[in-house]
């Protein structure tokens, strides 16, 4: 079965995704830290070292059983600049032929932009087999969703609607709509500047005909037949015209059954779960990642998407006097978005070396540890710590120092703690060989 095969399967075997508040049904207390010698008591398979010399001699793959998974933003570079010996230490893992995927809360473009994008700052050459095919964004799950999931009227906004809306097309969301479309097509649902002519100046009809101006009554049941309804909202990335977003997500999720322009009789309703908010058939809210900062050059963290959902939950809960925000999260630390990635390490395997038939086989190899490196306790590290895969696979957290996470007075320790705090994202993979019981070296690393 493909791999989008296999997750429309399963998603239709299990809900989409856990709430926030259930992010895994298995709760795990955070890792404590962890030294090298502690893991290597713990595996009794690595009680010799492996030299390097013995590595580079031992015939197939003696990495074969363990993988990689890499944030980008602040762990492979920071703004326009690659982390020192980020290229180098990539050159050499995929040279041992070892298994790895990036996994990012970063999003809002396609997987082949990103891509170019990380190849091009870590000055890789486009014909490197380093980076293709290995990107998993916070959006990317959303390519394994039922075909009849798709075939349903989505919302989408994000940093460019239109650009999250072709994107969206692509993973086969033939019904999208973004913000801008609305607005065209109702001069009376943002009464402030709209920003047709800049922002929201690319729109297209709505889809069969609808409208978002047909229903002039929010009270009456009566639906017009051509009125829009709206199934789903996907938070695509990190939005940017929050007034706009905020006005016409919170107008869906008071409406009776999606149907722009009305109003359930059932909110407020003390006899109903969540005083009735959120229980009329209003569409699923999908945020596509919860990171609060990520890291670019500029010396303070940046607001991200997680920004934008504070700033929803904070109006949603004056708007309702304090019910919960209902909502579904993709991305790390979401476990939907860490299954995803596990899914993908154990189906891709390098074909370097090896014929078809070969890398047919070797698409079945199983996996025993996975280490995460990433610059954030909130989703990397979090996420990985809480992970349990059916297989028995082990996620082990990294944390590197190069990113959002800094040691300061105030904040000795992160909240949720990782295996190992290092330096880099080298040392990260030093420290990872070293615990497999290779002898390994930032220069031995670094020489690939």
């Amino acid at each position: 079965m493909s791999r989008t095969g296999l997750c429309a399967r399963r998603l239709a075997q299990t809900p989409y995704c856990n709430k926030i508040n259930k992010l895994h049904p298995r709760h795990l207390q955070p890792r404590g830290f962890r030294s090298t010698a502690c893991w290597a008591e713990k595996n009794t398979t690595h009680s010799q070292r492996t030299t390097p010399a013995q590595v580079k001699s031992a015939p197939g793959n003696a990495f074969s059983d363990i993988a990689f998974a890499f944030d980008i933003d602040g762990v492979l570079y920071r703004g326009s600049q690659g982390i020192p010996g980020a290229r180098e230490m990539l050159r050499s893992i995929r040279a041992k032929n070892i298994r790895y995927v990036f996994l990012t809360n970063g999003g809002g473009a396609h997987e082949d932009a990103k891509v170019a994008s990380l190849t091009k700052r870590l000055g890789l050459s486009p014909d490197e087999d380093v980076i293709r095919d290995r990107v998993i964004l916070s959006h990317t799950p959303m390519r394994g969703w039922a075909d009849e999931v798709k075939k349903q009227t989505v919302l989408i906004t994000g940093s460019h609607p239109e650009t999250a809306r072709q994107i969206a097309n692509e993973y086969g969301f033939s019904r999208a709509v973004t913000p801008a479309d609305l607005i065209h097509d109702n001069d009376e649902l943002y009464p402030f500047d709209n920003l047709k002519d800049t922002l929201h100046s690319e729109l297209r009809p709505l889809p069969d005909g609808k409208s978002a101006s047909a229903i002039t009554d929010p009270y009456s049941t009566e639906i017009a037949p051509d009125a829009l309804r709206i199934d789903r909202i996907l938070v695509w990335n990190d939005p940017r015209d929050w007034s706009l977003d905020i006005q016409v997500i919170h107008d869906l999720l008071v409406s009776h059954k999606g149907y722009l322009g009305t109003i359930s009789p059932k909110n407020g309703n003390s006899s109903l779960s969540n005083n009735g908010w959120q229980q009329d058939g209003q569409p699923e809210l999908w945020i596509s990642n919860l990171d609060l900062v990520w890291k670019t050059e500029y010396p303070v963290n940046r607001f991200g998407t997680g920004a934008f959902l504070e700033a929803l939950k904070g109006v949603w809960s004056a708007v309702t006097h304090g019910a919960e925000l209902q909502y579904n999260a993709l991305g790390k630390p979401s476990q939907f978005t860490y299954d995803y990635a596990h899914t993908r390490l154990l189906r891709h395997y390098s074909s370097i070396g090896s014929t078809a038939k070969d890398s047919a086989k070797a698409d079945a190899t199983t996996l025993r540890r996975v280490y995460m490196i990433g610059d954030n306790p909130e989703s990397d590290i979090r996420g990985a710590n809480e992970f349990c895969p059916e297989d028995g696979t082990e996620w082990v957290s990294i944390l590197v120092k190069t990113g959002v996470w800094q040691e300061t007075a105030a904040e000795r320790e992160p909240r949720y703690k990782p295996a190992v705090i290092v330096d880099d994202v080298v040392d990260a993979i030093v420290w990872a060989l070293q615990n497999e019981g290779v002898d390994a070296s930032r220069s031995w690393l670094l020489k690939g």
